[in-house]
């Protein structure tokens, strides 16, 4: 995968799933670049928009001054459904996980 690719939250998200895997002494090099690249970039995504929202309130002022909900939160929960959906691609195998 071209790492330099990817922005500093994915390549922070990466570099968690590659311990992850080092960690259960397993080959990450089994996984597809780039599967992990775009789950990478889905939980930078979430993480972006957590920090904004947090930053910023989950209700926002809209174009002409009315409150709205923060589009981050819309956008985080979606990034949160492909990071459920892939997720459970990037556990290590239960016979390297550490006890």
């Amino acid at each position: 995968m071209a790492l330099e690719s990817l922005d500093d939250r994915a390549r922070r998200a990466h570099d968690e799933l590659v311990d992850r895997w080092a960690n259960a002494q397993a080959d990450i090099g089994r996984l597809l670049a780039h599967d992990v690249e775009a789950y990478c970039g889905q939980v930078a995504l979430l993480r972006e928009c957590q920090e904004r929202v947090s930053a910023e309130g989950v209700i926002i002022a809209g174009p002409k001054g009315e409150p709205m909900p923060h589009p981050a939160v819309e956008i985080g929960r979606k990034a949160q459904v492909e990071i459920r959906a892939w997720a459970h691609r990037f556990d290590p195998p239960n016979h390297l996980r550490e006890a």
